[in-house]
């Protein structure tokens, strides 16, 4: 009985683990860039300043960064904008 708590602990730590990760935009270039999140039916437009991070802008979604190009991300994943160019890390 024991060694079941101990596995549905586990298994509960490591669901919540997967529903909590997100997305991180990564602008490794000097310049600032505007972004526009696409999120199930919801969008939203930002900005991310040169050779800065933004964590966690979703967890399943489609990014364009305005001019350079757009990805479909989700769970962890790391997208990065370096010399003009956006691409999974």
């Amino acid at each position: 009985m024991r060694a079941l708590s101990c596995f549905a602990l586990a298994a509960a730590t490591l669901g919540f683990a997967a529903t909590t990760a997100a997305v991180d935009l990564k602008n490794e270039d000097s310049k600032k860039y505007d972004v526009k999140v696409e999120e199930g039916a919801a969008t939203t437009s930002t900005s991310i300043e040169g050779n800065t991070t933004k964590a966690s802008i979703c967890s399943e979604c489609k990014i364009t960064v305005v001019g350079v190009g757009t990805v479909e991300a989700s769970g962890s994943d790391v997208l990065v904008i370096k010399n003009g160019e956006l691409s999974k890390q």
